[in-house]
């Protein structure tokens, strides 16, 4: 898109684009202000991996939408190939733009909170400047998974990392579980006997949690990690690794 298809897309968009997150999965954990932004919305937008795919985050909400209310999914393909990727972000906010061109609402649906590992964040990079915008925060998996466990995250002057394990090489892992009081590992589904055998060979196998479709009535939490060698876990899971403890915490 150019500047003067920015500059044209931002002066006639007169409907305001929501950013919403939904919280982890459980319903009574979305906020009221992500419900009524939701509630009043013309449209109601959501992202998936292929057109025939539900949405867990539509899911989350369903029972609050209005019968007048539109739904539009979003293709956003799980592929390697980069440019692909690009381009199904700029075909979904081109449809995006479309509804605010013609006054209506859109509320972007993302599971956790729009801003930390979302989709919504595709968007925002593809968005002519000038767009009415709002996002409205959701519980985070991070949080969310750290409650289910009832495990401290940090505090004082600790440090707390977030990283998706998939994406993560060991040698990268081994420094920021030495200088990072607290890890927490996102995307562990299809790397997690890699991930076992690291924590086993730094001796923090006692110290890593597995917390599995955090505040769902399928919640699962395990510990030691090394408890799940061998087994597939669902793709909503986290890894919480106190990797480091202070001598005040001792």
């Amino acid at each position: 898109m150019d500047e003067q298809e920015r500059s044209a897309g931002s002066q006639v968009a007169t409907g305001i684009l929501y950013g919403v997150g939904v919280g982890p999965g459980d319903p009574e954990l979305i906020t009221l202000k992500a419900l009524h932004t939701i509630q009043s919305a013309h449209v109601i937008a959501v992202p998936v991996s292929h057109m025939a795919a539900e949405s867990y985050a539509l899911g989350v909400v369903a029972h609050h939408l209005r019968p007048e209310q539109q739904v539009i999914h979003l293709h956003f393909p799980m592929v390697r190939d980069l440019y692909a990727r690009q381009a199904s972000r700029r075909a979904a906010t081109e449809v995006i733009l479309e509804h605010l061109r013609l006054g209506r609402d859109v509320a972007f649906l993302t599971e956790g909170d729009p801003l930390l590992h979302s989709t919504f964040i595709y968007i925002l990079s593809c968005l002519p400047p000038g767009i009415p915008l709002e996002v409205i925060p959701g519980v985070s998996s991070v949080t969310a998974a750290a409650a289910q466990a009832v495990t401290p995250l940090v505090s004082a002057d600790q440090r707390l990392a977030i990283l998706p394990a998939v994406f993560e090489e060991e040698p990268t892992l081994r420094w920021v579980f030495e200088h990072f009081n607290t890890v927490v590992l996102l995307k562990v589904n299809r790397v997690l006997d890699r991930l076992i055998d690291l924590v086993q060979a730094l001796g923090l196998d006692e110290h890593a949690t597995l917390v599995e479709r955090a505040t769902l009535p399928e919640a699962r939490i395990v510990r030691p990690l090394s408890a799940l060698r061998g087994q597939t876990v669902h793709y909503l899971s986290l890894v919480i690794i106190h990797a480091r403890r202070d001598e005040h915490d001792a």
